[in-house]
């Protein structure tokens, strides 16, 4: 039923919660475990740049870097926080990766940046993963309906089912 199995993780909490199930279903269907973290390009990219408000006063803030804005002020790709996220995220999916193969599971470790949610499910895409294996993390209210989560997006998204796994009150 599952050949290929995709475990998007960023150590945190809600990933662990679903770290167990990810590997449990791997070993039993004989599955590869795909192991991904996604570096969000949206928090390398933004900086200082002087812009106008709407009376067309000149205010300085926090941009995203765009096309307008790329290479210009401050605005530019933080080199520095993409390389240590990088080795970040290197370090987590092998560890990952290693103790789920020391399991008995067929373990693959990757790296990407981009957009968390569409580099998960083209990921999934282009790997032929039959199941996406995903902890949760409990927003509620306002904070919910403004900010989503990468989970919510690929679960509305996702071309093959997700599996999601909710953190225990007590392991937040």
């Amino acid at each position: 039923m599952y050949d290929n199995i995709l475990y998007p993780t960023d150590g945190s909490n809600g990933a662990n919660a679903a770290m167990a199930h990810a590997g449990e279903l791997a070993a039993n269907y004989d599955a590869t475990l795909h192991v991904l973290f996604v570096i969000d390009s949206e928090h390398i990219e933004t900086g200082m740049f002087p812009r106008q408000d709407t009376k067309r006063d000149r205010v300085t803030g926090m941009m995203k870097r765009d096309e307008q804005t790329a290479g210009e002020g401050s605005m530019s790709l933080n080199e520095d926080l993409a390389k240590k996220l990088h080795r970040r995220g290197t370090h987590l999916t092998q560890e990952v990766a290693t103790l789920l193969a020391d399991d008995g599971c067929e373990t693959t470790a990757t790296v990407k940046e981009g957009d968390p949610a569409g580099v998960i499910t083209k990921y999934a895409e282009d790997n032929d993963i039959d199941l996406i294996t995903m902890g949760t993390h409990g927003r509620r209210g306002i904070e919910r309906r403004l900010i989503g989560s990468v989970t919510e997006n690929v679960v509305r998204t996702s071309a093959v089912p997700v599996l999601t796994v909710r953190l225990e009150a007590t392991d937040s």
